[in-house]
């Protein structure tokens, strides 16, 4: 066999691949919209018999050869990545016996519904079980690799390649050193009233807004669509298919606007991927990568004066009682207000890093075996404590809130704090090159989204993050970015001396 017959093997074997990866995430979005639950049991059997029939033909020992003599041969810059990348997860996951990730996944569909059940109840007693069985299984399945790593930075590493504990406890360090003095200067300055912002806005109302929004961004059927979930999530299948959900909140309308720009900006990213990328190792880009999009979108263009300037009118017009005699400057402080929560997704930008920061020393503590998940909502609760001087109330509102160690996406939680420090630093090179503030004025998003996709999105997973960040901005990347950005935007805001 020649290399161009290798290579259509290999081609075919991903659009394989691609097939069944396609149908199982179908299904999941359906999970993630609300599918009837009765029917939880029947999907957990058949979604794990898909991905048992997924991992074996992942783990086919003869394309395993082919590719490791691909490797050896000259091929042109996108196929030789895609080996490159293909030969990577092989050889993390060829050791999975079939069964086990059968059973593994069986696990992950259980925990899933148990998740959503106990958080209604508000009562971590009713997941605990599930989540030890599915950390059990998770860690199981990641000693099969081959690694000099520890377990818990072969989980880093997976979400952002390159990146380990050794790297992230400085970056921490460098967080805590900078933004907790700030945060206790902001907590110490004269609070900005928000009582307007908590009255009722009802979702019904809100969604009529949203459409406006959705306009604005040009997010559109032809490549997208939004629907509703407990926790908001993307979910892109191919460049022309993504689709992201959000949650509104009704004594919170801010909140669901930056939530939806937020997700959009996951959705552009694989929108504006060459499409060819689609179904290869080429589309899957690294979890800072991906959050780098939706926090600069979130953070730099949804949070901004000149964004709300356009569309305060129409929320006023929607709401004309509940924000009445505010002014568009006095809503966008309100909106970007810093005053600690214990739910992340209320966040605001100032304070967010503490709740990665507690998150990310559970799971670090989970995986070295020095924290069993029986302890999880009190070690939870005291770090809060600790951090952010706050009593959690109910589980709901602390361990329970978020969907990402439900569903195993473990190591995840770091990108977000790395994910908005390369958001800065993009965000200082895109304001060099382009006039954002007026471009928001005037309407122009989809302009911001071209520089985005001319100098990043359109390249996929061709180049890992390090040296797209210096191929986009000319440098290496810089946690300087991101902490000058925070203390002079809440100096400003505060009026700190």
């Amino acid at each position: 066999m020649n290399t161009e017959e290798k290579v259509q093997q290999f081609r075919s074997w991903l659009e394989r691949m691609a097939a069944y990866r396609m149908a199982l995430t179908v299904i999941g979005v359906d999970k993630t919209a609300k599918a009837p639950s009765q029917g939880a049991d029947y999907r957990n059997r058949k979604t794990a018999l898909l991905s048992g029939e997924l991992i074996r033909i992942q783990n086919d020992p003869e394309m395993y050869q082919l590719m490791e003599e691909l490797s050896k041969e000259e091929l042109d810059p996108e196929t030789a990545r895609m080996v490159e990348l293909q030969l990577k997860s092989a050889r993390r996951i060829r050791a999975v016996p079939a069964d086990e990730y059968v059973e593994y996944q069986r696990i992950l569909g259980e925990s899933e519904e148990a998740w959503l059940k106990a958080k209604a109840a508000k009562d971590y007693s009713m997941y605990e079980p599930y989540l030890a069985k599915l950390v059990a299984a998770y860690s199981r399945l990641k000693q099969y690799q081959t690694s000099d790593l520890s377990l818990f930075d072969r989980i880093l590493d997976e979400n952002q390649p390159g990146w380990t504990s050794e790297k992230y406890d400085v970056l921490f360090a460098q967080i805590k050193d900078r933004l907790v003095p700030l945060i206790r200067r902001v907590s110490e300055a004269e609070p900005i009233d928000t009582s307007f912002m908590h009255a009722y806005y009802p979702a019904e109302k809100q969604r009529v807004f949203m459409k406006k929004i959705l306009e604005y961004i040009d997010f559109n059927e032809t490549w997208g669509k939004i629907s509703e979930s407990e926790h908001p999530v993307t979910t892109g299948i191919c460049s022309g298919d993504i689709r992201f959900t959000t949650k509104y909140r009704e004594y919170n309308p801010g909140m669901a606007v930056l939530s939806t720009v937020h997700e959009s900006g996951h959705a552009y990213y694989t929108h504006q991927m060459d499409p060819s990328y689609s179904g290869t190792p080429l589309a899957h880009v690294s979890a800072g990568m991906q959050e780098s999009q939706s926090r600069f979108c979130e953070n730099h263009l949804a949070r901004t004066l000149p964004f709300w300037e356009v569309h305060y009118p129409a929320l006023q017009e929607l709401f004309p009682e509940q924000p009445s005699g505010i002014d568009t400057e006095t809503f966008w402080r309100t909106l970007n207000v810093s005053r600690a929560g214990c739910v992340r997704m209320d966040a605001d930008e100032l304070t967010y890093p503490l709740h990665i920061m507690i998150r990310y020393e559970i799971e670090k503590e989970l995986f070295a075996g020095t924290l069993d998940t029986k302890d999880l909502n009190l070690v939870w609760n005291r770090k809060y404590q600790e951090y952010l001087g706050l009593d959690v109330p109910d589980d709901e509102q602390g361990i329970l809130q978020d969907m990402h160690w439900p569903y195993a996406l473990f190591g995840y939680f770091p990108t977000y704090t790395l994910g908005s420090a390369f958001a800065a630093q993009f965000n200082h090179t895109v304001r060099q090159a382009l006039d954002v503030d007026t471009l928001i004025r005037e309407g122009r998003y989809t302009e911001i989204m071209t520089w985005l996709k001319d100098h990043l999105h359109r390249y996929g997973n061709m180049y890992e993050a390090d040296e797209l960040i210096r191929m986009a901005t000319g440098e290496p990347f810089r946690v300087s970015y991101y902490l000058d950005y925070l203390e002079d935007k809440y100096s400003r805001l505060y009026n700190l001396k």
